[in-house]
């Protein structure tokens, strides 16, 4: 029982591949390191503060938009949306 409550909580999470300047790596590398944190929970922060920000500084809300997206395309999943 106690197995299942922990995989509820747990958040679901997607493997990609991305370029990315090799000092930005190095710093986000040893900020994980003295925080003692997981290198993907860095990253993460770090998205979440840019897309915090991206919000604030258009004064938008990426979820709406996204929610929005996704009502006129019924049949498509907004997650699978791929952008060039």
């Amino acid at each position: 029982m106690k197995n299942t409550q922990k995989l509820e909580l747990e958040e679901v999470k997607i493997r990609f591949t991305t370029l990315i300047n090799p000092n930005h790596l190095t710093q986000i590398k040893l900020i994980s390191y003295l925080t003692n944190k997981k290198l993907f929970e860095c990253i993460n922060d770090s998205i979440i503060l840019y897309v915090d920000d991206f919000e604030r500084s258009n004064n938008t809300s990426i979820q709406n938009i996204m929610n929005l997206q996704s009502t006129k395309n019924l049949g498509n999943d907004i997650s699978k949306i791929e952008f060039e």
